[in-house]
Formats: C-alpha cells, structure tokens, sequence
C-alpha cells in the first residue's frame, strides 16, 4: 500500500472516530431539557383537565341523583368548566411559547404550571 492511500485511510478512520465520538462527548443541550420541561407540564396541566372532567361528570350524576340543589350544582359546574376551559388555554399557552427552566427545579416548573394557570384565569375574568 502507497503512503497516499495509508495517509487517506487514517483520516477516513480519524474523521469517522470523530464523528462517533463527539456526539457522546457532548453535553446534553438545553433544549432537550426544555423539551422534557414542556412535556411534563404538559402532562401535569392534561392530568389536572382530567379531574376537571371527572368533577363535572361526578357533578352531572349527583344532580340527576337528587343530592344537589339546582342553584348549587349550576353554581358548581359553572366553576369547574370554567377551571376546564383555564386549563387548556394554559395548554394552548404552553405549547405557543417555549418555557425556560432549571432542569434541577420542580418548584420552579410547578410555579410555572401554577403562573400559567392563573394567567389564564385573570384573562377569563376580563372577557
């Protein structure tokens, strides 16, 4: 074998080591983490919806029941659909912007949850 052809063999085989090696040298990036934040608060905001849910239905059968006054259960299910349509809109609020958190802070991410909540709550309140 030629030097020229033992000289491109080591950079084949340098470049290809590189290019394998690199990528595990590498730090995990930030918006990896973002997008593990984004798709936890996700799931906690779809898991809160969720009860949202099951209240209403659980509302619905205690009035068909008999066990809530009329001015009661309107009064009550008028909250929790009112909670259940704040909840997607801090969905819709969360998947439109891109959130910012430590990767370490779940009390951050739950204050998060809890600020995009409200948020959607006081824009309720004004329309």
């Amino acid at each position: 074998m030629s030097i020229e052809g033992l000289i491109g063999s080591a950079l084949v085989v340098t470049l290809t080591l590189l290019i394998i090696v690199l990528p595990l040298l590498r730090r995990p990036g930030t918006q990896i983490v973002d997008e593990l934040q984004i798709e936890k608060a996700r799931e906690r905001l779809n898991m809160y919806y969720q009860r949202v849910l099951r209240n209403v239905r659980d509302l619905d059968e205690d009035h068909d029941l008999g066990k809530i006054p009329g001015d009661d259960y309107a009064a009550e299910r008028e909250l929790w659909l009112s909670r259940g349509v704040q909840a997607l809109k801090a969905l819709d609020d969360l998947e439109a912007r891109a959130l910012s958190f430590d990767a370490t802070d779940d009390n951050q991410l739950e204050r998060a949850i809890d600020d995009a909540i409200e948020l959607a709550i006081q824009k309720a309140k004004l329309a």
